[in-house]
């Protein structure tokens, strides 16, 4: 174990660069020539997370990035995520600390919860990786002027490559997985960051030998993981037991499968332009929440053009295909071409789900988020989305609020300026009410013990529920239902479509009229889950 408090001898870099860069470095400038990861000489200056966990390859980063960035006009962030999986992991951040102090580069450390991330599901490494990338995003985001896009730099290299090809192999990966790395990936995900961050591998094309003897030769001190040699782990077992085993037919390995990984990389992205171009052909809908394909033209294809379509379909969706993998796509794709009438939703990994749903007299296979519904609604609907994000929301008494493709719309007029058409309103979704008997509107979806007295029954109460069942209402569509309540009694005003308040009602004594309409106002498709 390598470690030394004391880093004296990475003093801060001097702008002047060699004449002959150095193998490393090289790499690197060849890397940015060829991908463009930063923005050089920009105004303002690119900032740039690089990620140090401590080890000989993220430090032989930091410290070839220091020399490059006073030419490039770049700021260096030094990044270190403890994951509190290690006794000894504090002493990684001192190190990383310690490197960036001499190389008078911001520091930035987040400590994760070790017992969290061993209790995941999803299995330590996978939720290791992706908590690590998430504070890294928010540290990139946070340090990035608004007009730049978040940088982070992470030390992947040559054998990195390697041991990710060969792990996505036996795990049954497509041709995607099989592409291993890229040198610039998006992580392109609300909740991590509001904006894209972009995460460039500048060592990729690198050997580890190069990496060490770059380290070595600059006296950099760095700390070994002991976790590494951990053969338990499904990499290390790549590195220390299959590698060796492979280099006894091939000596070259691993310069072999890094040299494969982008050419399979290559036709990995011409194919899923196909793919792209072919779902669009196929979509009837493509939006946030759902695709809805024409399943008759989807079983024309062969099966490795539907399962193309599929990816492309998931990737629209944000899916990450290494959590769906390739055995649930090919399942779908299987399932396609023998579908059962209006079957699902099927689970699918991710929290997406797949139907078979009928829509103008023909099949679709819907795409979609697991509390979602599996066609967009031709009736006023408050999807999952809006449901986590406001569980009521006041009403502009008189104004609007836009939700999905409708329009909320308020007003209040005197009695003498609306139409007699109140007393016979046959429109649906419009609603009149006493504007003096509603304090504080609010919009709302059903609750448990939600109950109304409708208009017309004399004040006698029913509950919510009774109502979805006398109108037929799909149960899907339930959860999402529009209700406008008075948040200053907590009575419901309207369940919007189907029944208004017997006590909000319009009678001689009433001097103002509140008028509340939903309308579209976006062109919504023709394919549509129907209600009563």
């Amino acid at each position: 174990m390598h470690y030394n408090a004391h880093v004296s001898h990475l003093a801060p870099p001097q702008p002047t660069m060699p004449p002959s860069p150095e193998p490393l470095l090289a790499h690197i400038q060849q890397a940015q020539r060829s991908h463009a990861f930063f923005l050089v000489t920009s105004a303002p200056r690119q900032p740039v997370v690089v990620a140090v966990s401590g080890g000989a390859d993220s430090v032989a980063l930091l410290h070839a990035l220091a020399q490059l960035a006073p030419d490039w006009d770049i700021d260096l962030h030094v990044a270190h995520i403890d994951h509190a999986l290690r006794p000894d992991s504090a002493e990684d951040a001192a190190l990383v600390h310690a490197l960036a102090m001499h190389l008078q580069a911001p520091f930035h450390t987040t400590r994760l919860d070790g017992a969290v991330l061993r209790r995941d599901p999803a299995g330590l490494e996978a939720a290791a990786r992706r908590a690590r990338y998430r504070a890294l995003s928010t540290i990139a985001y946070n340090v990035t002027p608004a007009e730049l896009v978040p940088v982070i730099v992470v030390a992947h290299h040559a054998q990195d490559q390697a041991e990710t090809l060969l792990l996505h192999l036996v795990q049954g990966s497509g041709l995607t997985g099989l592409a291993a790395m890229r040198p610039v990936t998006w992580l392109d995900d609300g909740e991590l960051t509001p904006r894209p961050v972009r995460v460039v591998r500048p060592l990729l094309a690198a050997a580890r030998a190069e990496i060490l003897d770059y380290a070595g030769r600059h006296h950099l001190t760095w700390r070994e993981d002991a976790s590494n040699t951990d053969e338990t782990r499904s990499r290390n077992l790549i590195r220390h037991a299959v590698l060796p085993l492979l280099a006894r037919i091939n000596p070259q390995v691993v310069e072999t499968l890094a040299r494969t990984a982008p050419l399979l990389a290559d036709d990995a992205d011409r194919l899923g332009a196909l793919d792209r171009q072919r779902l669009q052909q196929l979509a009837i809908v493509q939006d946030d929440a759902h695709v809805l394909i024409d399943l008759a033209g989807l079983q024309r294809l062969t099966q490795s053009e539907v399962r193309g379509v599929l990816r492309a379909a998931l990737r629209h969706l944000h899916a990450d295909l290494r959590e769906i993998g390739a055995a649930q796509v090919a399942a779908l794709a299987a399932a396609s071409v023998q579908p059962r009438a209006n079957s699902g939703p099927h689970p699918l990994a991710g929290r997406l789900a797949w139907s078979v749903v009928s829509s103008e007299g023909a099949q679709r296979l819907s795409l979609h988020r697991q509390d979602g519904l599996p066609l967009q609604p031709d009736v006023p609907w408050l999807d999952a989305r809006w449901r986590e994000s406001a569980t009521r929301l006041a009403l502009p008494n008189p104004g609007h609020v836009a939700v999905g493709n409708w329009m909320l719309e308020s007003n209040i007029l005197a009695r003498n300026e609306v139409s007699s058409a109140w007393r016979t309103n046959a429109a649906r979704w419009t609603a009149y009410f006493d504007a003096d008997k509603v304090m504080a509107p609010a919009l709302t979806t059903p609750q448990h013990g939600f109950w109304l007295a409708p208009l017309g029954m004399a004040g006698k109460r029913k509950a919510v529920g009774d109502l979805f069942t006398d109108a037929k209402i799909a149960p899907p569509l339930r959860a999402g239902w529009p209700i406008i309540v008075d948040e200053k009694d907590e009575r419901i005003i309207w369940v919007c479509g189907l029944a208004q308040s017997h006590t909000a009602r319009i009678t001689e004594h009433t001097h103002r009229i509140w008028i509340v309409r939903w309308r579209l106002h976006k062109e919504t498709s023709c394919a549509s889950m129907s209600s009563p």
